[in-house]
């Protein structure tokens, strides 16, 4: 019997976000030919150069179920790690060689999240567990892979991501999936113009000429959307300030909450951790310092749930690369990269924030869970039924010793015959 599996989930490469106690649901969906009862998927733990953890060594195998017509999935619960992945119906099976539960993180923001100033200084992740989308903003194929070139769906370079997920991959031990969503240029104001519904827009992001157009927003819009549902997420990374310069503080906390609270509200998502850059408190040199956002900035991490200090700016450290450029150049996208992974630990806000899973998870369960065995209920069998009920009825009203067991023997027979043994 020809099974004709096929795999549909999940995402090859793909990094599904794991829950606060380490595990993540990794969807498994596909075809099978009808009449094939149950498919089995198997993890194995992959072995990521020198490293080996031993703990999770056994394959993790799960049943699925198939329905009638031979569609098949289920959510496999598996320890963070780095997996190959063979689901199996019959003498048939198909493999992935690479799937991840890890950490999932969609970077937000203008050029300093964006990136791609300095040419001479993109460094690829070196860590295969450090995985992107490749798709872009009109091409939604679900399609991930290494970080190396890209930061899908909108970041044409690694910047500072690549090694920001080699350091967290190093020292959580599990694979980290970036989404790219920053729009160099932008500020917070044009994308509350996009959510408020404002068609007459006079500032636009560069590169965009259409005042109807959902930029700088589209690119967030896009992940949370479509991507978010299948893949979970951490937090959302964040580098909003230097372009909203004029703002008074107050106004500026305002704008970021009321943001937020969109970005949670319409997502479902109420507990979604964001963690911001804080900029310059004091005038910096050669910085784009803007004191009033960046005090902004401040009371909203000291005052919004969920919202964590990132790379701060008023570190030494900094002064001197401002005084060269007011962008990330060379040095800075390393330490852009350093201060990143020192606020994403397990100390602190890992143990804090609240992991969203996959949401947009295969549902499929049997037609028919029973099958009754056939019967061939003959005339005779209903009016022995039929004399049953009536001796039944009786019995309650009378409360007759000899319609009790009248009942008792018709009923026996009855059941002697539907089973054949009479």
């Amino acid at each position: 019997m020809s099974t004709n599996l096929t795999l549909n989930q999940p995402y090859s490469s793909c990094v599904y976000q794991r829950n606060s106690d380490g595990y993540a649901t990794i969807p498994v969906a596909g075809t099978v030919a009808p009449g094939i009862e149950n498919v089995l998927a198997t993890f194995t733990r992959l072995q990521v150069g020198a490293v080996q953890n031993l703990a999770y060594a056994v394959p993790i195998v799960q049943t699925l179920p198939v329905d009638v017509n031979g569609n098949f999935g289920g959510g496999c619960v598996v320890p963070g790690g780095w997996y190959s992945l063979s689901v199996s119906a019959g003498d048939t099976t198909v493999s992935m060689s690479k799937v991840g539960a890890g950490e999932v993180f969609v970077l937000f923001g203008h050029s300093f999240i964006q990136g791609g100033h300095d040419k001479s200084h993109q460094l690829p992740a070196t860590d295969e567990r450090v995985i992107t989308l490749l798709d872009s903003l009109d091409q939604r194929n679900y399609q991930f892979g290494p970080l190396v070139s890209k930061v899908g769906p909108f970041h044409g370079d690694p910047d500072s991501w690549g090694q920001l997920g080699d350091l967290l991959v190093k020292r959580l031990g599990v694979p980290v999936l970036f989404y790219g969503c920053g729009y160099g240029g932008s500020n917070l104001q044009m994308n509350l113009d996009v959510i408020n519904g404002v068609t007459n827009r006079t500032k636009l992001p560069p590169g965009t000429t259409d005042p109807s157009s959902r930029q700088p927003f589209a690119p967030l819009e896009d992940v949370l959307t479509n991507y978010v549902p299948k893949t979970g997420v951490r937090a959302i990374l964040v580098e909003h300030g230097y372009n909203d310069r004029g703002t008074d503080r107050a106004t500026y906390t305002d704008m970021l909450k009321r943001f937020f609270d969109y970005v949670r509200s319409h997502w479902q998502k109420p507990d979604l951790s964001v963690i911001l850059v804080q900029e310059q408190l004091t005038p910096v040199q050669g910085s784009l310092y803007d004191i009033p956002t960046a005090q902004g900035i401040a009371d909203f991490i000291n005052t919004y749930p969920n919202a964590y200090k990132g790379p701060d700016m008023n570190t030494p450290e900094w002064f001197g690369i401002f005084a060269q450029h007011d962008h990330l150049f060379g040095p800075a996208l390393d330490l852009f990269a350093t201060q990143w992974a020192d606020s994403i630990t397990a100390g602190s806000f890992l143990t804090k924030s609240y992991p969203y899973g996959p949401t947009q998870l295969p549902d499929v369960f049997p037609a028919v869970l029973y099958k009754a065995p056939a019967t061939d209920i003959k005339p005779v069998d209903w009016v022995i039924l039929a004399l049953a009920g009536l001796c039944l009825v009786g019995l309650f009203i009378y409360k007759s010793k000899k319609l009790m067991w009248g009942f008792l023997l018709l009923g026996l027979l009855a059941v002697g015959r539907l089973t054949g043994k009479v």
